[in-house]
């Protein structure tokens, strides 16, 4: 293995850190940063290297390798599925840079089935918001989990899966909440969408892309609010005032770091409504 101890690892608008850093750093934010680092000089490099469309660089995969080899040196479990998926272009890089030839092991896009096509058109003009639910009526465990892993599904920008969730079913803790419609916690449950701000401070994104970290709650609010449609719940994306948010992490008693961004109402749909249509597709074109 190469010496490890004369790598940096790379932050956008600051200074790169060194292994002393990176045994200092909090483990949350020390595995974004190799998710990040994976990302940003494995993941996109390899395909235009791979095509002759560019020169692979001699320290391929080496910012990856001391960040993963600092965090076993700490004494954390590297089994997770972001670990196994890093480690997997990791594996390439080294081949790579010993002169190997190397064969990316999956299949390209496919088109789906028209049956398929007929689901995805279901769940995606089907879908509505829903702000009337049945009372007395609770959303099951495992709707919610199935809910919570749709988000977790979401595509997240630069990898650093930086959203958080907050599961509400108690009546009280639901007044925390302020948005456009009541919410009868005896018919709906409330899932708080955040993020962890400690991430793009440590990549130094807070700086380039702050607005990312809005994209990212947005595309797991969407997603779970797709998943409820699929399971036959009615769900509503709500979002809050700075105030409310600034509130409801005082009341909750959140760290500084986690911002709430917006949240998903889900329950039993009382009513059947109207869904709303859109504007031609003419009309959305510029």
């Amino acid at each position: 293995m190469e010496n490890l101890d004369k790598v940096t690892v790379y932050r956008a608008g600051g200074d790169d850190y060194t292994r002393e850093d990176l045994m200092k750093m909090e483990p949350v934010c020390l595995r974004a940063l190799f998710r990040e680092r994976v990302h940003h000089t494995i993941e996109v490099e390899i395909y235009p290297i791979l095509l002759g469309k560019k020169k692979m660089p001699s320290n391929f995969g080496f910012q990856a390798e001391l960040i993963l080899d600092v965090w076993k040196a700490r004494g954390f479990p590297d089994d997770g599925e972001d670990f196994q998926w890093g480690k997997k272009y990791m594996e390439y890089a080294a081949k790579m840079r010993a002169g190997k030839k190397v064969e990316i092991e999956q299949s390209l896009p496919t088109p789906f089935t028209e049956e398929e096509m007929l689901v995805v058109r279901k769940l995606l003009w089907e879908r509505r918001s829903v702000r009337d639910w049945v009372p007395g009526k609770p959303v099951p465990e495992a709707m919610i989990k199935q809910m919570l892993e749709a988000g977790r599904a979401a595509p997240t920008g630069c990898n650093l899966d930086i959203v958080r969730f907050i599961v509400i079913k108690d009546r009280e803790k639901a007044k925390m909440v302020w948005s456009d419609i009541p919410t009868p916690m005896d018919s709906c449950v409330l899932i708080m969408i955040c993020y962890d701000t400690r991430i793009y401070k440590t990549v130094g994104h807070d700086k380039l892309v702050p607005q990312n970290m809005l994209y990212d709650c947005a595309a797991a609010g969407d997603h779970i609010c797709l998943m409820a449609h699929a399971l036959g719940l009615g769900a509503v994306w709500l979002s809050c005032t700075k105030k409310t948010a600034e509130n409801f992490k005082k009341k909750c008693g959140l760290p500084d770091y986690i911002e709430p961004a917006l949240h998903v109402a889900v329950g039993w749909a009382a009513v059947g409504t109207i869904k709303t249509l859109r504007l031609p597709l003419s009309d959305m074109m510029i």
